[in-house]
């Protein structure tokens, strides 16, 4: 039993879950990804500075890595509402677990190669943004 007790007027946690519709999905990863690169003080090794598509899956609460060739979708969100907020495209940093790189259909900066797009996000002091709500993710996705 916990030491204090929840008043009626606030509502309960909310813990995310592998069904989760595509906007709180793309918020997820946001959290994900923004933890991964936030609070470092140097670039990391070339080897640490991505993440593959089967290690997000498996960070999302996936049982299997396979699960992460579903993710472009919940990916395409997160990059678009970085580009359309003049961010680096957070997206970028998810990688395919052989080649080392995105998939075919990632979202970049406009003339922005994919390393350089990696630069960019470690550059970027994510603390200073707000995490995007699930309702805010849902007009990108239908914007998209």
């Amino acid at each position: 039993m916990s030491a204090f007790s929840r008043p009626a007027n606030v509502p309960a946690i909310r813990r995310y879950g592998p069904g989760d519709r595509l906007p709180v999905q793309a918020q997820r990863i946001w959290l994900i990804l923004a933890g991964q690169v936030s609070g470092r003080d140097t670039l990391p090794p070339q080897s640490a500075r991505t993440v593959t598509y089967g290690e997000l899956a498996l960070r999302m609460g996936y049982a299997d890595t396979r699960a992460g060739h579903m993710l472009s979708r919940q990916l395409g969100i997160v990059g678009h509402y970085c580009l359309m907020n003049d961010l680096p495209a957070l997206n970028a940093m998810v990688v395919n677990a052989t080649t080392k790189e995105p998939g075919g259909d990632v979202v970049l900066t406009p003339g922005r190669s994919f390393r350089d797009e990696l630069r960019a996000i470690y550059r970027q002091d994510w603390y200073e943004v707000g995490v995007p709500s699930t309702g805010t993710l849902r007009k990108v996705w239908e914007a998209m």
